[in-house]
């Protein structure tokens, strides 16, 4: 017959000359379970970094372990003897971090020193002192103890195991008939849980991501102005301003052009070719578009650049010439190349990249601009019950016209969206903590975004381009905030449900909550399947100064 069981994660954290007690720690657990767990429909199930972890990039090997299971244990036992470990960012070793971590977050620790016989050459003394240091600091608190040999440290770790779980059982079993779970919303603050929901700001203008467009801007500019071109209005000698090859192009040219006219002049056919081949290989003087100099110059202004606008807009005898190969998807139809010195066509490609990074800079100042005009603020779901609970249905009633739905978030330019997409999460979802974990029933998410060459090697247009990023993006916002939403007597309402909550656990809502203003009060309810009365609860939020 199918029975709910109620399962705590039991860490073991111990540095690598700890062996036989690990063993020990599992045969102990197993113990346990066989003699108490059935009977109180209850399970421990020990975690440790060589069963419970799997590869992951993109962070430091601490900070990963937290977050794949050590932050969502509900107790842990720790063993040293002559080795410390290796350090981390913020703690002597490993072992120490989730010791530290889970002690400060109010759970069970059993702590253990081993005084078995050393031997004298596998000691390193470097990290036999740090044991001994650590030991020290942790004397009077009264929360470890020391053993001799394996087989007290068993009968040690069996029973302060008994009396801290059957503790914790016999009070879960005399509320479980009344209150299973209890269940309320709570505020996060930088991942701790505050007496008071905090609302913040963001000030995504002033952020590094902006200041190191700017200085990429700034940079462009001077490689511009570095790039000095004689005076259009000046006569230059041909035979010192050009290289002994390029004059050789250009006569070569001449007299194809020439002979081509002369033979034309005296067949109308070959003249009617004449002008097709001049159509293929003429050139075309370059000029700078207008949009492009007002955007520079205004962009100029406003951080106080000065420019000599003539000097800074010169880009010499600059052309472009009609090629009949290299354009087209399969590079058979026509295309153009820059025709002119080095310092022209590197002039002229930088002034086009700082058009480009000004008009990138604008859009993202747009967007930031409206995130950072909005308000914030970090709820989960808390149970702080003996028991778990399952199918809990969330609530959130705010003033209407107070709360920014996900379809009301700023839709990027066109420009960025491509990159904002891969924004959307560290944008508007909470990170997981050591005292709130993740959110982890949001929709699958499949990118919608085809690949850029079609068949045949046909390439997707701007515009094609541009349609699918943004419904990319709409989806992807519309997973993090996978709300449902109602009015209701003047009331904003945002419902969604969390399938199962362990007992002394925190959840993260599914997105960070944004508003338009403050509200003055946050009304919520919950419902659940082990508790039949509707939880109602009020928040009021203040403003982080």
């Amino acid at each position: 017959m199918p029975r709910n069981v109620t399962q705590f994660d039991l860490l073991i954290s111990c540095p690598s000359d700890v062996k036989e007690e690990l063993e020990i720690i599992k045969e102990t657990v197993a113990d346990f379970n066989r003699m108490y767990g059935a009977a109180n429909d209850t399970s421990i199930v020990t975690k440790h970094w060589s069963t419970d972890s799997y590869p992951q990039s993109g962070g430091k090997p601490q900070n990963l372990l937290n977050k794949q299971f050590v932050l969502e244990c509900d107790a842990a036992v720790a063993v040293f003897w002559t080795r410390f470990g290796t350090p981390t960012d913020n703690y002597g070793s490993g072992t120490e971090e989730e010791i530290e971590e889970l002690i400060n977050s109010g759970k069970q620790v059993f702590l253990y020193f081993s005084d078995r016989q050393i031997n004298p050459a596998s000691l390193e003394p470097e990290q036999y002192k740090k044991v001994i240091d650590f030991r020290e600091r942790y004397k009077d608190k009264g929360i470890y103890a020391p053993y001799s040999d394996l087989a007290e440290f068993k009968k040690d770790f069996l029973n302060h195991l008994s009396l801290y779980f059957v503790n914790l059982l016999a009070n879960g079993n005399e509320n479980k008939s009344t209150n299973s779970s209890n269940l309320s919303v709570k505020g996060v603050r930088h991942g701790k849980i505050t007496e008071n929901p905090i609302m913040y700001k963001r000030s995504y203008q002033n952020s590094k991501f902006m200041a190191d467009i700017e200085s990429n801007i700034h940079s462009l500019f001077e490689q511009v102005r570095n790039i000095r071109l004689p005076d259009q209005t000046e006569v230059v000698d041909v035979s010192e301003s050009e290289s002994e090859s390029e004059k050789d192009e250009k006569i070569v040219a001449l007299d194809v052009n020439n002979s081509l006219a002369n033979f034309g002049k005296a067949n109308k056919e070959w003249q009617d070719q004449l002008k097709g081949f001049n159509s293929i290989f003429g050139s075309v003087e370059i000029t700078l578009q207008k949009e492009l100099q007002n955007e520079i110059k205004s962009f100029a202004e406003e951080f106080n650049i000065e420019l000599n606008y003539n000097d800074f807009f010169n880009i010499g005898e600059l052309s472009k010439q009609k090629q009949p190969f290299g354009g087209g998807p399969f590079g058979t139809g026509s295309s153009h190349s820059l025709v002119g010195s080095d310092d022209e066509k590197e002039k002229y490609r930088l002034l086009d990249q700082l058009y480009e990074k000004i008009s990138e800079y604008r859009q993202w100042k747009s967007y930031f601009e409206s995130l950072d005009s909005k308000f914030y603020i970090d709820l989960c779901l808390s149970n702080f019950g003996t028991s778990y609970d399952e199918d809990v249905d969330i609530k959130l009633y705010v003033k209407t016209g107070q709360l920014c739905i996900g379809k009301q978030l700023p839709l990027p330019n066109n420009d960025i969206l491509e990159t904002v997409i891969n924004f959307t999460e560290p944008f508007f979802k909470p990170k997981k903590s050591l005292s709130v974990i993740e959110y982890d029933d949001y929709p699958e998410y499949v990118s919608v975004s085809p690949p850029d060459i079609h068949l045949y090697g046909l390439t997707r247009s701007y515009e094609e381009k541009v349609e699918s990023y943004k419904e990319e993006y709409l989806e992807s916002i519309d997973d993090i905030f996978c709300y449902d939403y109602f009015q209701e007597d003047g009331f904003d309402v945002i419902c969604y449900k969390q399938s199962y909550i362990k007992q002394n656990t925190n959840i993260y809502f599914p997105s960070i909550i944004v508003f338009q203003t403050i509200p003055s009060t946050i009304h919520f309810e919950i419902s659940s399947k082990y508790f039949p009365e509707v939880i109602k609860g009020e928040l009021k939020p203040i403003l982080e100064k």
